[in-house]
């Protein structure tokens, strides 16, 4: 008991004398750590912050996307003018068109369409295995210039043209989505849509309706109709998207484009929104260990059509932290963190060096009345690691904030690993200080 409460007396007048040493040491490990488990999940690919939504496929992964937007009126906003849609739609088509790393896209999103219509196109047939069977009942609401009527909720999908031939879909009748026939050629054009087997008989290629679709209406024409059991089995890396039959469905477009410039931005927008739901639908097919170039490359393209980058989800922490940040400022950061942990060793280095050659004639005198060379080193090792312990709190404290809610234990445990490590060489230090002491000499010496 008595070497206990030796050991914590020591502890606390060693600490107290240092005071203001100590707390900088905090402060300065605390950040240095922080930076330092950024800089290794950016650089060595340290654990996954969303690992589950990930899917390998042969040597490539596939990562969802989303649009990343300071707040929910940034999107909207960039879509109030016709440079700002034309923007948001060739951002969409210079990342489906990329060689390197396309995307597809596949969405199921509410369909209506008028019950007149639906019931002039089936006649006496039953049309209750076209609607979504949440919603078999029609209902009213506004569609369009035509004000408030009687809709149906008809099954859809949208599906872009990497994601058509990607699945391998086929048409029995007619043709299917191609470059040609997803570019209008007026803005006011139909656009072509795509109808499961099961409306053979009942539509055909050529054929004519309108669809709204998040509350936009789309004049649509059916360009052909697909084979027979036609599926979009487990869309990738998104476990929800599961179109394992398309019999019974209506196949709408992203990626829609007109050869006209458009003039106002009522006719264009609807377009542009399809766009922005692609980007926020899209799986991209990222080469194992390429996600920090590609994340790049997500960034530059944003920058150059004045849009924020698309986010891939499932990266890693550091990249995910990262990813709006240019190149050249990710260095400098990694120079600042290197620098500051150095300057952190190098303080925790000569702070524990002046403290053991102020107190050696202490120390000495302690030795000579029969303390152990352990009672000694513990209290300092015991200082040493109240010194480190902040560190770790405030990084998972910092991860948090940032918004890294499902910290992965690679993590933490790199946190925890970075703080031992330097622990241990704090170990080494004091007892390279302490080894081989001459308590004669030690007393000897002044204070």
């Amino acid at each position: 008991m008595r070497k206990i409460r030796f050991m914590t007396e020591e502890f606390f007048r060693s600490f107290h004398r240092s005071l203001l040493k100590n707390l900088l040491l905090m402060v300065m490990f605390s950040i240095s750590l922080v930076m330092a488990v950024i800089m290794g999940s950016y650089y060595f690919d340290l654990g996954d912050r969303y690992p589950d939504t990930t899917q390998q496929v042969g040597d490539r992964t596939w990562c969802p996307l989303e649009l990343m937007a300071e707040n929910d009126s940034e999107i909207e906003e960039s879509l109030m003018t016709v440079m700002g849609c034309q923007n948001m739609m060739d951002y969409y088509e210079t990342l489906r068109t990329s060689k390197n790393c396309p995307i597809i896209s596949v969405e199921i999103p509410g369909i209506s369409m008028k019950e007149g219509d639906v019931k002039h196109l089936f006649e006496d047939r039953s049309y209750l295995n076209f609607l979504l069977e949440s919603r078999q009942e029609a209902f009213m609401a506004n569609f369009g210039d035509e004000g408030v009527c009687s809709l149906l909720e008809m099954k859809g999908a949208r599906v872009d043209l990497g994601a058509y031939r990607y699945f391998g879909l086929r048409t029995q009748e007619g043709e299917g989505f191609t470059e040609k026939n997803l570019r209008l050629e007026h803005w006011s054009d139909p656009i072509p849509v795509l109808l499961g087997s099961d409306y053979k008989g009942i539509m055909k290629p050529g054929d004519e309706f309108s669809l709204q679709c998040w509350g936009y209406i789309y004049p649509c024409w059916v360009v052909g109709i697909l084979e027979k059991g036609a599926v979009i089995q487990q869309y990738p890396a998104s476990p929800n998207t599961d179109l394992s039959q398309l019999d019974s469905r209506i196949l709408l477009p992203f990626g829609i484009q007109a050869s006209e410039p458009a003039e106002t931005v009522d006719e264009i927008k609807k377009y542009a929104y399809l766009s922005y739901l692609s980007l926020e639908a899209g799986i991209a097919q990222i080469p194992e260990g390429k996600v920090k170039e590609q994340v790049a490359v997500f960034r530059d393209v944003g920058k150059e059509f004045e849009l924020p980058p698309v986010q891939v989800i499932g990266t890693t922490m550091g990249v995910d932290l990262l990813h709006k940040e240019s190149a050249a400022s990710i260095r400098i950061l990694l120079i600042l963190s290197v620098t500051l942990s150095c300057f952190t060793l190098y303080g925790i280095f000569i702070t524990f060096y002046d403290k053991i050659q102020s107190n050696s004639r202490v120390y000495g005198i302690y030795l000579m009345n029969g303390c152990s060379l352990g009672m000694i080193l513990i209290p300092l090792l015991l200082e040493i690691a109240v010194i480190l312990i902040p560190g770790v709190l405030v990084s998972r404290l910092v991860f948090v904030r940032e918004g890294v809610d499902y910290i992965s234990g690679a993590i933490m445990r790199a946190a925890c690993v970075m703080a031992g490590f330097v622990f241990l060489i704090g170990i080494g230090v004091v007892a390279l200080f302490m080894r081989g002491v001459d308590t004669e000499h030690l007393i000897r010496q002044k204070d």
